[in-house]
């Protein structure tokens, strides 16, 4: 007996249990997945893009503070002459050429600004050499800076006359060739170590001959220097613009400084920030000599050096990459309002240093 409860399912009641997937799930489906594909990418790309505008503006900060701390502190030690303050009659060059821009030490700030044609003042040819090529327009001046480097080294021995060597301890790192000040509080005297080992003998001869450059014009410090005297190195430290070369790319511009002598040993000049496209100097004038500044003025209206006794630098700092910013950014430099063509970063550091030698 075969009843209706033993008959197996035909095939198309089989068929008829089967689901599927139409066509129209499909494409729906396909679509959520996209669209939430797009979701992921575009806060993936906004991430993306937010964490390196972050990263641009911190390396732009840092950069600004290294530029401001290095140039600060080179311009508070600039024509630094010891414990006398001040250039006086009791200051004593005696490097072959003394008012050369690299060996003016009387004077601790030098500068020039590009007018759109020249350089005024003229820019000497220690600066205008094959190895250091200012950018030859209105986007950055040149600053020379005269200044003491490190610390002090003390006299062991006072000197019976001043064509004596000086004695200092031995072992110091005072070369041959170095440009070097002695002084006390009565005056001072800048000369270049002349003998093969002064550090290391702990003797700092300072003779006329030789083929040093510059070399000196004398062999007598002018009188003998006490143990009371400290020995200091000096070096000139210009900064300007140029292209990058670090970067690679030449359409970047760069603050670079040439320092002598390079008493670290490091390659000069040297690219210290890519990425500065402007570099403004105005400087300081004490007409009244009261120790304050009357008048800020740019390099080319100095007509008295020994006048100087601020200097305001102002620098324009931008992103290595563009397209970092989702709009071009605006900025206020020198005084104006720029609306640039391109989406980097930029930042703007400005500070004010008092010259420390002109501080009376």
């Amino acid at each position: 007996m075969t009843g209706a409860s033993n008959q197996r399912p035909g095939r198309s009641a089989r068929r008829a249990r089967q689901h599927g997937v139409t066509l129209v799930e499909l494409m729906i489906g396909a679509v959520i997945g996209l669209f939430l594909v797009a979701v992921m990418g575009g806060l993936f790309v906004g991430g993306k893009g937010g964490l390196r505008a972050q990263n641009q503006m911190a390396r732009l900060q840092e950069n600004g503070r290294f530029l401001a701390d290095a140039l600060a502190n080179d311009l508070r030690m600039a024509g630094f002459l010891g414990c006398r303050g001040s250039a006086s009659a009791t200051t004593t060059n005696l490097l072959k050429t003394p008012t050369a821009l690299l060996y003016n030490f009387s004077l601790g700030v030098w500068a020039s600004h590009n007018t759109g044609s020249a350089w005024s003042p003229v820019l000497d040819a220690a600066i205008q050499s094959a190895s250091i090529t200012p950018a030859p327009n209105s986007y950055g001046d040149v600053l020379t800076i005269r200044r003491s480097e490190g610390p002090g080294i003390a006299l062991i021995a006072e000197m019976s006359a001043g064509t004596d060597a000086l004695s200092v301890t031995a072992g110091s790192t005072v070369k041959q060739g170095d440009w070097l000040m002695v002084s006390d509080c009565g005056g001072a005297a800048i000369f270049q170590a002349t003998n093969a080992n002064p550090g290391t003998a702990g003797s700092i001869q300072h003779s006329s001959s030789g083929s040093l450059t510059p070399g000196n014009s004398s062999s007598s410090l002018g009188r003998a220097f006490l143990q009371d005297a400290l020995v200091h190195r000096l070096a000139t430290t210009t900064y300007y613009l140029a292209p990058s070369a670090r970067s690679g790319k030449t359409s970047l511009r760069a603050l670079w400084s040439y320092t002598v002598p390079s008493y670290d040993g490091s390659a000069q000049p040297q690219e210290l920030v890519t990425g500065v496209e402007r570099f403004v100097v105005r400087l300081g004038l004490d007409s009244d000599s009261d120790g304050a500044a009357d008048a800020y003025v740019t390099p080319d209206a100095v007509t008295d050096w020994t006048q100087v006794v601020t200097t305001q630098v102002e620098l324009l700092l931008a992103s290595t990459d563009d397209g970092v910013a989702t709009a071009a950014q605006p900025y206020v430099f020198n005084g104006s309002t720029t609306t640039p063509s391109d989406r980097r970063l930029r930042s703007v550091v400005s500070f004010t240093a008092s010259v420390r030698n002109a501080l009376r």
